[in-house]
């Protein structure tokens, strides 16, 4: 208590130093909390079911062209009959639905599952009950659950709820539940409804639009599980080879699969936030250091006295763990604000994002770093300032041991260090940048400018059958072509960066049969004749749709660039057939081809690609495209009335501009770059910092020395170079030590590089370049101060 009386008196004393020390501490661990916060909460804390380490979803592969896909739900119900590594198997699908009868129609996120869903997660409603057995049966599956979020908004959270009638598609439902309102999903599900497969849906192998989730038995492991479903898809592929031969399994445990394409950025993240720490330890030990000097003479009486040098060391030590912990609690509440702040910049993608909160491990890291980083920092210039020489020491106008060589060299390492981890951090960051302006400047295939989308689903009951669904998407279309400022509108069943796709299997006609399951497979949409005009999409041989290409005409398609370089290396493909659904009647003659477009990101490979008359092969389900002139304000408004023109029971899930659609597909890019780019920077400004302060502290120790140069005939010059070469020997040592560390480390962030390679020479030069520049410039105020010096002043204080 006595120590911690003196600490806390002693950087009273100091409110300076104490001020400086704190606000880079708490900048340093305040960073380190916030990012230590979101990995806790994503990669760390598990899932909020009972015993979530046995819970695992499964995937289905097709090796090199889908190395993981959605589950047939043949494959399903067979691995619900023969495998026994699960206690628990459970199958889900999407199905939204249009919510009507209750004021203006909205589009619900809905999901639909077995009767053993929840169970298998082991989560239960909080009002309600869970579907059974007998209305997952064919025919049945009229009840719904509702997410705990959706009762709130759309029934103000009554308890009543329970047994009341709801509309969805026009189809009568009753509700039966309410979820949690911890109980989260991936694709915010507002409405659960039973999945009642269909008799034939049992044996159906090829069509892949499931997920799977399972609970392993106690003591089964992840891969033992794994290894009995390969066996288990080898038999199936013996089986059915026309549509199994080829495909696998994939299976990880849920908070892996959840959480595997953000555990590359966030652990990165956090080892940058690491480096800052240390650079904000190496400016606070400079600090002591620099102190150290100042506090000699006390250091030297009390050692004089009696006190030994342990007993000193411990008590500097303390004062550096006491800085530490202020450090810490103020870092904390810096934590609180950064997590906020990183939140509102977080791609919508980030997975758990609901569940990032401060919790007691955030709490006992922040004081395990904190104490760690008053000991780090704190125990070198102890034990520096605890080497005395007694005698020299309390002489009257005696040196004090700060002037000391072995104190300046270990300055001068810190600095070098600073210095260098910034030069990796940046680094890092210049790479990322360089990445994202790279992957902006990909061409999608179409231009996003002035161009919005709507998603909408067509309810069975209403709109039953093709020719019902061509109406209306004929109808829409001229709606919303009539909204005054719009160029053109087209809808197609599935657009690209939207998060949807529809894969199918073809064949070449004229060529030899190829069995179903080595097929190559194309990106497949259907669309209405103005689609690609609306999309901004290049016609680059023969042509596109009309309207005369109707249900009853010939047969026709469109391919993009990819599909007609690799089958059509050596002919023109205009007038070739092809066969995208396995079947004689599906043969279509290619009238036209188009420029290739991305179909999931910016940063992925381009597909193979079909197009279809939407009037030959219409959906139930469709996205709109309205291009406009760049005049047209509230688009939202007027093509929702365009909707209701045509059905007023018809929501519509979203309008969106085609530009936010890309924007969303490289967020997580986005949102990587922004915090190495922050973090780096805030690195730069303490770096900086540390070498202009050991610099003043370099001339103020040395400023007898500059007077007797000057008052023997050196010139200004001949000081600045002086005092400015040293500074930059630290410089280009520190460079020459990051170019090294950067050169070892970017490879960790390989993987985040789009066009650019981990060791890319104009980043690494244009990077030690900039960080030459600034550190130089800091090196260059003390060093014109020095030349100020007054030799008569300086000799006359000597």
């Amino acid at each position: 208590m006595r120590d911690l009386r003196l600490s806390l008196r002693q950087l009273a004393k100091s409110p300076g130093f104490t001020t400086v020390a704190l606000l880079t501490l708490a900048l340093g661990l305040g960073s380190c909390t916030a990012i230590f916060t979101v990995v806790n909460s994503i990669l760390l804390r598990p899932l909020a079911y009972p015993e979530p380490d046995r819970l695992v979803i499964i995937r289905e592969t097709n090796l090199p062209d889908y190395p993981e896909f959605s589950v047939a739900p043949g494959q399903y119900f067979t691995w619900a009959h023969d495998a026994t590594s699960f206690a628990n198997l459970a199958i889900s699908y999407n199905s939204n639905y249009n919510l009507t009868g209750r004021g203006d129609p909205i589009r619900v996120n809905s999901q639909r599952i077995s009767a053993n869903y929840f169970a298998t997660l082991g989560a239960h409603p909080a009002l309600g009950r869970e579907f059974t057995t007998d209305e997952d049966a064919p025919g049945k599956g009229t009840v719904a659950i509702l997410s705990h979020g959706f009762w709130i908004r759309q029934f103000g959270g009554k308890p009543d709820i329970l047994n009341q009638t709801i509309l969805l598609d026009g189809q009568p439902f009753t509700v039966i539940g309410v979820m949690p309102a911890d109980f989260q999903r991936p694709g915010r599900t507002e409405v659960f409804t039973p999945t009642a497969f269909a008799d034939d849906e049992h044996q159906n192998h090829g069509g892949h639009y499931c997920a799977v989730i399972g609970r392993l038995k106690p003591g089964v492991s992840v891969e033992a599980a794994r290894s009995e479903l390969g066996v288990i898809a080898e038999r199936l592929a013996k089986q059915f080879p026309d549509s199994n031969k080829g495909w696998g399994i994939k299976m990880a445990p849920m908070l892996e699969y959840a959480v595997a394409d953000v555990r590359p950025v966030l652990l990165s993240l956090l080892g940058a936030v690491g480096f800052l720490l240390l650079i904000a330890c190496a400016n606070v030990a400079n600090l002591l250091l620099a102190r150290a000097s100042s506090r000699a003479r006390e250091i030297a009486v009390r050692s004089a006295i009696g006190a030994s040098r342990g007993r000193l060391v411990r008590q500097l030590l303390g004062e550096s763990v006491l800085l530490s912990i202020l450090g810490g609690s103020l870092g904390l509440l810096f934590a609180q604000w950064g997590t906020s702040a990183l939140l509102s910049f977080a791609p919508a993608s980030l997975p758990r994002a609901a569940e990032i909160s401060i919790d007691w491990k955030v709490f006992a890291f922040t004081a395990a770093i904190a104490a760690a980083t008053g000991i780090g920092f704190g125990i070198f210039p102890a034990i520096q300032a605890t080497r005395l020489n007694l005698n020299e020491t309390l002489k009257d106008g005696g040196r004090s041991p700060g002037d000391g060589s072995r104190r300046h060299r270990l300055r001068s390492a810190l600095v070098v260090s600073e210095i260098a981890i910034a030069l990796i951090l940046l680094v890092g960051a210049g790479l990322l940048i360089r990445s994202f302006l790279r992957i902006q400047e990909v061409d999608p295939g179409f231009k996003a400018a002035d161009a919005f989308t709507l998603r909408l689903s067509l309810p069975d009951k209403k709109y039953s059958d093709g020719p019902r669904q061509l109406q209306f998407a004929e109808h829409a279309t001229d709606a919303l072509a009539a909204i005054p400022g719009v160029v053109a509108a087209g809808a197609s069943h599935i657009v690209p960066f939207t998060g949807s796709d529809y894969v199918l299997s073809f064949t070449i006609g004229g060529r030899p049969p190829i069995a179903p399951a080595d097929q190559p497979a194309t990106n497949y949409y259907a669309v209405t004749p103005d689609y690609f005009r609306a999309m901004g999409m290049t016609l680059v041989r023969g042509r596109g749709f009309t309207k005369q290409d109707l249900p009853g005409s010939p047969r026709v398609a469109v391919i993009n660039e990819a599909l007609a370089k690799k089958y059509f290396p050596n002919q023109d493909p205009i007038g070739q057939r092809i066969n995208v659904t396995n079947g004689p009647e599906t043969w279509r003659e290619i009238v036209g081809v188009v420029r290739d477009t991305k179909q999931y990101r910016l940063d992925t490979p381009v597909t193979m690609q079909t197009y279809e008359p939407f009037a030959q092969s219409p959906f139930d389900f469709m996205t709109f495209v309205v291009r406009t002139d760049g005049t047209v304000h509230d688009i939202a408004t007027l093509a929702r009335n365009a909707i209701f023109s045509v059905d007023r029971d018809q929501p519509v899930a979203s309008v969106l501009p085609l530009t936010t659609l890309l924007a969303d597909s490289i967020s997580r890019r986005r949102f990587a770059m922004f915090l190495f780019a922050v973090f780096s920077g805030v690195a730069l400004l303490l770096a900086t910092v540390g070498v202009a302060g050991v610099m003043a502290y370099m001339v103020n120790q040395r400023t007898s020395e500059i007077g007797i140069r000057m008052a023997l005939g050196a010139q200004r010059g001949d000081v600045l170079r002086m005092i400015f070469g040293h500074g930059v020997r630290l410089i280009a040592g520190g460079i020459v030590l990051g170019l090294v560390g950067a050169l070892l480390l970017t490879q960790f962030i390989s993987t985040m590089l789009f066009s650019v390679g981990a060791r890319d020479p104009l980043t690494f030069a244009a990077i030690a370049l900039l960080l030459s520049v600034v550190a130089s410039l800091a090196c260059l105020i003390p060093a014109r101060r020095a030349t100020q010096v007054d030799p008569l002043v300086a000799l006359r204080n000597e």
